[in-house]
C-alpha cells in the first residue's frame, strides 16, 4: 500500500488536488475554528453544515436539468452557508429571536429543501453520499481555484478583524466601550464560519464537518495557551489528520472523510487522556 500510494500521488493529478485542497482547508480550519471554540459556538456549525444540503441539491438540479455547469455543488454550498450564517446572525442579533429556535429552523429547512430538490433531480440520488460524507478525491481544478480565492479572502478578513474577534470572544464589553458594534462583528464572524463550513464539507461532507472544525482546535487548546499558538497547532493537526486519513483509507478503499474524523477523534482522546495522566503524575 505504501508504494502504491506514493507512486499514485506522484502520477495522479486528482490525488495532488486532494492534498492541496486539504492544505487549504486546514489553514482556514485552524484560524476560524479557534474563534468558534473560544466563543463556544460549535453548535451553530452543526446547523449550518446541514443547511448546506439545500444549496448542494439546488446546484446539482441546475446543472442536470438546466445545464448551468458553472454552478457547482461547492458554489451551492457556499451560497447556502452564507445565507444560513447571515440568517442566524440577523434573526438572533437584530430580531432578538431565540438562537436555538433559529438554528433548528435553519437546520431543518436546509435539509428539507435539499431532500425535495434531490427528489426531482434525475440520477442525483446515486452520488448523494459523496456530499454527505465528503468527496475530496473528486475535487476539480475549478473547485480548487474557488477554494484558494476564498481561503485567501477569509485569511485577509481574519487578519483585519482579529483584534475585534478577540474582544468578541473574551471581552465583548470592550467593543461597546470603543463604539464598535458587537452585533456587526458577530455577524461577520458567523458568515465567515459558514463559508469555512462549506469549504470543509468538500473534505469530510456535511455530516462530519463539525468534527473536523472542532477536534483539531480542541486538541491544540490542550497544549497551547495563547490563541495564536492554538491556531498554528490546529492548522498542523488538521492537515495531519486529513493527509493521514487519505493515506490510511487509500489502500483498503475506506471512506476518506470518515477515516479523517476517526483519526481526529482518536487524537483528541489520546491527547486529553495523556494530559490528565501527566497532571496526576505531577501531583
Amino acid at each position: 500500500m505504501d508504494g502504491s500510494f506514493w507512486q499514485d500521488l506522484a502520477a495522479a493529478a486528482f490525488l495532488r488536488r486532494a492534498v492541496l485542497g486539504m492544505a487549504l482547508t486546514a489553514v482556514i480550519c485552524g484560524v476560524i475554528g479557534s474563534y468558534v471554540l473560544a466563543q463556544r459556538r460549535s453548535y451553530m456549525v452543526g446547523a449550518v453544515s446541514h443547511s448546506l444540503l439545500g444549496g448542494i441539491g439546488l446546484a446539482r438540479y441546475l446543472q442536470v436539468v438546466h445545464g448551468l455547469l458553472w454552478f457547482t455543488p461547492l458554489l451551492g454550498a457556499l451560497l447556502a452557508g452564507c445565507l444560513s450564517g447571515a440568517a442566524v446572525g440577523l434573526l438572533t442579533l437584530r430580531g432578538r429571536l431565540r438562537e436555538d429556535s433559529v438554528l433548528s429552523a435553519v437546520w431543518s429547512l436546509g435539509v428539507a429543501v435539499g431532500v425535495s430538490v434531490i427528489a426531482i433531480t434525475p440520477g442525483y440520488a446515486e452520488d448523494l453520499s459523496s456530499y454527505l460524507f465528503g468527496s475530496i478525491m473528486m475535487i476539480s481544478t475549478s473547485d480548487l481555484l474557488v477554494m484558494t480565492g476564498l481561503v485567501l479572502a477569509l485569511l485577509v478578513l481574519a487578519w483585519i478583524y482579529h483584534p475585534r474577534f478577540l474582544a468578541l470572544c473574551f471581552h465583548e464589553e470592550n467593543l461597546r466601550l470603543r463604539g464598535i458594534s458587537s452585533e456587526w462583528v458577530s455577524l461577520v464572524l458567523q458568515v465567515m464560519t459558514a463559508m469555512t463550513v462549506a469549504l470543509l464539507s468538500q473534505v469530510v461532507g456535511i455530516v462530519l464537518v463539525l468534527a473536523l472544525l472542532v477536534l483539531p482546535v480542541a486538541t491544540a487548546a490542550l497544549f497551547a495557551r495563547r490563541i495564536g499558538g492554538i491556531m498554528l497547532l490546529s492548522v498542523f493537526l488538521c492537515f495531519a489528520y486529513s493527509f493521514g486519513g487519505l493515506y490510511v483509507s487509500y489502500g483498503p478503499n475506506l471512506p476518506v472523510g470518515a477515516t479523517i474524523v476517526e483519526l481526529a477523534g482518536a487524537g483528541y482522546l489520546l491527547a486529553a487522556i495523556s494530559r490528565w495522566l501527566w497532571r496526576r503524575w505531577r501531583r
